[in-house]
């Protein structure tokens, strides 16, 4: 059940430190789930079929070690399971030497293209599951970010939008990372990060970025839609002192 990938760092894969950025982490994640899925039977083309597509709806992930430039690694990605509407998946990278450099949960939902109602998965008889969970436990509801700083609002870029015609989801975490100043960067890394997607962006959209320091490199963030003040995304990112 388990489905695995090889990979090596290319030189759009990393950040300004030579490193597996986070958002080439995201879509390596992302990719490898689509993938698995066509191989499962639950894909993309699968799913539009019975007018139902794919939608992340959490994801907690832990990076233990980024890959660098050049640097091979393998990603492996399993199927957890239902509770009925949620469809549970896992991920790993593990290094050259085979050691454990990522880690990830996420929580998954089939949306009905014309109604946009959740579709309940226990209802597939042969959906895949794995008794295996590296956290034991699933992608948490993230707090909303507490702030009197005024927002800054900028439009939806056409590279934004997916084949959904929404607002790329890796592309919310690109916008909340960019929202920190190099100074910042130079100095904190990113170790953990937690998201919750919670309303669909669409191309017409103006979005702005809400932050918490909660103190000891925890932050609370949102991407919020300035037609009506409602938040589309939250995250909990966990920052450690650059080495």
């Amino acid at each position: 059940m388990k489905f695995t990938t090889n990979h090596y760092t290319k030189s759009y894969h990393i950040n300004k430190f030579g490193k597996l950025s986070t958002s080439s982490l995201f879509y390596h994640m992302q990719e490898i789930a689509g993938e698995h899925a066509i191989a499962l039977g639950f894909g993309y083309d699968d799913l539009k079929k019975n007018e139902l597509f794919w939608v992340l709806s959490r994801i907690w992930v832990k990076i233990y070690k980024r890959p660098r430039w050049r640097e091979k690694f393998s990603v492996s990605t399993w199927s957890r399971g239902t509770d009925g509407f949620y469809g549970y998946r896992d991920f790993q990278l593990h290094d050259e030497e085979g050691k454990n450099i990522v880690e990830a949960t996420s929580s998954w939902l089939a949306i009905n293209l014309e109604t946009k109602r959740i579709q309940r998965l226990d209802k597939i008889k042969s959906f895949p599951t794995m008794d295996e969970s590296l956290f034991g436990s699933n992608a948490k509801k993230v707090k909303p970010p507490i702030s009197d700083d005024p927002l800054i609002f900028s439009p939806t870029l056409f590279n934004e939008i997916d084949i959904n015609q929404h607002f790329n989801s890796g592309r919310y975490l690109e916008r909340i990372l960019d929202s920190y100043n190099f100074s910042f960067h130079a100095k904190n890394e990113l170790v953990e990060f937690e998201v919750n997607f919670l309303k669909e962006g669409m191309p017409h959209d103006q979005l702005a970025i809400k932050k918490e320091d909660q103190g000891n490199g925890c932050h609370l963030c949102s991407v919020v839609r300035q037609a009506d003040n409602v938040e589309l995304i939250r995250a909990r990112l966990v920052w450690k002192t650059r080495e």
